[in-house]
């Protein structure tokens, strides 16, 4: 039975979002990978990095290239009013249309709430970015809260998403909270720092001091294994080759491994943090999930996200032991309907939001059908275990 996802039904809920990969699909290049294994199945970047987990030279040319292709080209400048190419233009875009909409939503909650927690996996800039856009527009109020503190530096913590802001009238004859949109990166984020004091993290949103040089010689190189692991007429075997007959020696591969480990980012395998500061701020993002899932009437609202880690994964199932909380989970396809199905199978409190018009659930159909206050137009749901 198919029951109507409605948001006029749920704003007045305690109101989570879990966003993760899917929903930056194309702002940032992914390493999608055409050459192939021994089976004939397309490689991914972590499968690759557990077959090289032991050999030096060709682990550290997969993370270069994945820094090269993945990471820099999302680091920040401190210059957001540069034109975007047209593939980051849309993704922000449609950034902006969910966090405009979010905001009406908050505005219809009772005076003391107007609150939402947007969890994402993302380390990239898109939630930061679209929030910018829409306040130097001006066309609608909120507060974004980072966890950070301080003035000239700003230090991050949890217990910072505690905060909030209220607008006073003059002579303090009323006040009235800002609709505030609490920002976690749970996977780390390009605008975090390891600071250098009680080994706190500072947010930069200035110029990145993660930038990784490469000279000619590993360039050239770079260039050629990019060649290789996107021809779909190769296979792994010949991985060995091409290490055979290439020169390694130029790789300053220490060099490139203490910049690498810097960045406070949870790699694309099963390695989490390198460094403990960064691990712990993780473990806090997670204890902030499960503390508000456990709140009374909670809404948790998933885009994007592949429930990949693990520990996100087994924190939610534990959370769903709440009776008042619903977890709302969008299926990008029916492959992907089907996984979390089995996934979730037995909860009785999680839905499945997906497409009814057998069309991708991208984010453009996310915000046009789906997260929606347009009268006529929410999205349908599946209950799970009820007829699919």
């Amino acid at each position: 039975m198919a029951d109507e996802f409605n948001l006029h039904s749920i704003y007045e809920q305690n109101l989570s979002f879990l966003f993760g990969a899917g929903a930056s699909n194309g702002f940032l290049p992914t390493l999608a990978l055409q050459i192939k294994d021994d089976q004939g199945k397309k490689c991914t970047f972590e499968t690759l990095a557990k077959r090289f987990e032991h050999n030096d030279n060709m682990r550290t040319l997969l993370f270069m290239l994945y820094y090269r292709e993945c990471i820099n080209l999302g680091l920040p400048t401190g210059n957001n009013v540069t034109p975007r190419p047209p593939n980051q233009f849309m993704v922000i875009k449609e950034y902006k249309r969910f966090l405009s909409t979010l905001v009406e939503v908050l505005e219809k909650q009772g005076t003391s709430a107007k609150k939402a927690n947007i969890y994402t996996t993302n380390y990239d800039s898109c939630f930061e970015i679209a929030s910018d856009e829409l306040l130097r527009e001006q066309s609608t109020q909120f507060a974004v809260n980072d966890g950070s503190a301080g003035f000239q530096t700003r230090t991050f913590h949890t217990k910072n998403f505690n905060q909030r802001v209220v607008h006073k009238g003059i002579f303090d004859r009323h006040d009235q909270y800002l609709p505030q949109l609490n920002l976690l990166h749970a996977h780390g984020s390009v605008y975090w720092e390891k600071g250098r004091d009680n080994g706190e993290i500072k947010l930069n949103y200035g110029c990145s001091n993660y930038r990784i040089a490469f000279g000619p010689v590993e360039t050239e190189l770079l260039d050629a294994f990019n060649v290789l692991l996107n021809d779909e007429k190769k296979i792994t075997e010949d991985l060995v080759a091409f290490e055979q007959e290439h020169n390694f020696a130029p790789l300053q591969i220490n060099d490139f491994w203490s910049q690498y480990e810097e960045i406070p980012i949870v790699n694309p395998t099963k390695r989490k943090f390198h460094e403990t500061v960064f691990e712990e701020a993780y473990y806090q993002i997670l204890r902030h999930l499960s503390y508000e899932l456990e709140r009374p009437n909670s809404v948790l609202i998933t885009f994007g996200f592949s429930f990949a880690d693990e520990h996100i994964l087994n924190l939610i199932q534990r959370s769903l032991s709440n009776p008042s909380l619903t977890v709302y989970i969008s299926c990008f396809n029916d492959g992907e309907l089907a996984w979390m199905t089995e996934a979730f199978k037995g909860y009785k409190n999680v839905k499945f939001i997906h497409s009814d018009e057998n069309l991708d659930l991208d984010f453009t159909h996310f915000n046009d059908k789906k997260f929606t206050l347009a009268k006529g137009k929410g999205s349908k749901n599946v209950d799970n275990g009820v007829n699919q």
